[in-house]
């Protein structure tokens, strides 16, 4: 005759459960506080041109940053061969440091998305492509975009709605590739005239209906006519990537200038606030070029870049 095992009584494999439940969330509860919610990162136009890329990747971990983003036609060639970025992504892991985006401004801004001429716009389709899995194989997460320019100076070149109409559509080619690859395309706020409000760049982003295209978001890039808080709480969740820069408004009517962080006028601690309260957990990279007379360049950004973090 068959007899019930007391062992496996439904009360006992009721407890049974309800302790792996218990032990699963406390793992998982343990685990997110050995994850910090905000993640140092540098931007490669902070090191010297020339120093080597893995040179680069060691610079940044032994000044504090576990995150470098890279620029496709500087530290990335369009010649590059899968064995090149094999060893590039190599270096970063031995370096104990992350690739946290490809810049791709530099093909693009040869074969614009907003152009005229469509041989042109598939030429920086192509060049998307390229990148997306220049990226996968580097082990980066996201690409850095912007679409082109309206126009520059006192030039105008093309349209507002034409650029909007335009990029949308080339963009919409690319972003199954995107997907496919788990690379995140990320829109950067830039002097462009293009995707001046938070509202627009939301609407933008949300037009593609894809969490694999996203915002790079500059908080110093809107400081001339807007606020990065207000960015920050207008975007929410579409925030994949951050630039820190710091921004000194003019007392006048007249365009103010880019400064040393904490020179300028960028609230930090409303910006930090601002990061938790939309839960933005990644990456933040200071974006400043490199300075020759500064030995401790590095040491100094990152130092400002924890006060900053800090204040969250």
């Amino acid at each position: 005759m068959f007899r019930r095992n007391p062992g496996t009584s439904r009360y006992n494999v009721h407890m049974l459960n309800r302790r792996q439940l218990l032990a699963g969330m406390a793992a998982a509860a343990g685990a997110a506080q050995l994850t910090p919610r905000f993640r140092k990162s540098i931007c490669s136009v902070a090191f010297p041109p020339t120093m080597p890329v893995a040179e680069k990747f060691a610079a940044a971990k032994a000044n504090g940053f576990e995150g470098i983003e890279l620029r496709m036609g500087d530290e990335i060639t369009v010649d590059s061969k899968p064995d090149d970025l094999a060893r590039l992504a190599d270096a970063a892991e031995k370096s104990g440091v992350t690739i946290v985006s490809l810049w791709d401004s530099s093909p693009l801004s040869k074969a614009p998305l907003n152009s005229p001429d469509p041989a042109l716009r598939a030429k920086g389709v192509d060049a998307i492509r390229q990148a997306i899995d220049f990226a996968h194989k580097l082990h980066c997460g996201a690409i850095l975009l912007y679409p082109g320019r309206v126009g520059s100076g006192a030039r105008f070149d093309i349209g507002y709605q034409d650029t909007w109409d335009r990029f949308s559509a080339e963009l919409a080619k690319v972003v199954p590739d995107a997907e496919h690859a788990k690379v995140c395309l990320t829109m950067e706020n830039v002097w462009n005239k293009f995707l001046l409000s938070p509202l627009e760049m939301r609407a933008f982003v949300d037009q593609f209906h894809s969490p694999w295209l996203q915002a790079h978001f500059d908080m110093g890039n809107v400081m001339q006519f807007g606020y990065p808080q207000d960015w920050i709480l207008t975007l929410k969740s579409r925030i994949r990537r951050i630039h820190v820069k710091d921004y000194k408004l003019s007392a006048r009517a007249e365009q103010g200038r880019f400064v040393p962080l904490f020179d300028g006028d960028v609230d930090f601690k409303g910006v930090m606030q601002a990061l938790v309260s939309v839960d933005y957990r990644g990456f933040l990279s200071p974006e400043y070029g490199y300075d020759a007379t500064d030995a401790n360049y590095l040491k100094t950004l990152s130092e400002k870049l924890d006060r900053i973090l800090a204040m969250a």
